[in-house]
């Protein structure tokens, strides 16, 4: 197996913008294909790029949702939630993932890769609009299709 030649220094901002080698990536391809590279492995994100291996810093989420669209009943039940992160990328949410963060941050699993992927301001708000919160167990709670889901608080 031949060594890599160079490791290139990739950073993720708490905006979730890329940035290689401290320059900010603002192609939208190769922000697409970056992202969609991306890998954990020991609670470390990696990127795969050209056959080639490299670490990334992360100083929040590694993915952000920026749309979320609701599949509803005529008098306002939620049968669905989908997402659509990013990088293009439209997925189901999985409510059971839901974590929330000093009630300021919502955040999610995402992707196959099951990565970690908070809500930026429109999709948060969004979200945030249909969650109800128990005062006796002091958690939000999310409904979808019949089903609470509990949100979990995220240090």
């Amino acid at each position: 197996m031949a060594k890599q030649k160079h490791v290139y220094d990739y950073v993720i901002d708490a905006h979730g913008n890329w940035f290689c080698e401290g320059n900010p990536v603002t192609d939208p391809e190769l922000f697409r294909m970056l992202s969609r590279s991306l890998f954990e492995k020991g609670g470390r994100y990696y990127v795969r790029c050209e056959g080639e291996v490299h670490p990334v810093r992360v100083a929040d989420a590694p993915l952000w949702v920026r749309y979320v669209f609701l599949d509803e009943e005529p008098e306002g039940k939620i049968l669905a939630v989908h997402i659509q992160l990013e990088d293009g990328r439209r997925e189901v949410l999985r409510p059971e993932t839901l974590s929330v963060k000093e009630e300021s941050a919502l955040y999610c699993l995402a992707t196959r890769r099951n990565l970690l992927a908070r809500f930026a301001k429109p999709a948060y708000y969004e979200l945030a609009s249909r969650l109800s919160y128990e005062p006796e167990s002091r958690t939000y709670v999310l409904t979808v299709a019949g089903h609470a889901y509990r949100l979990a608080s995220r240090p």
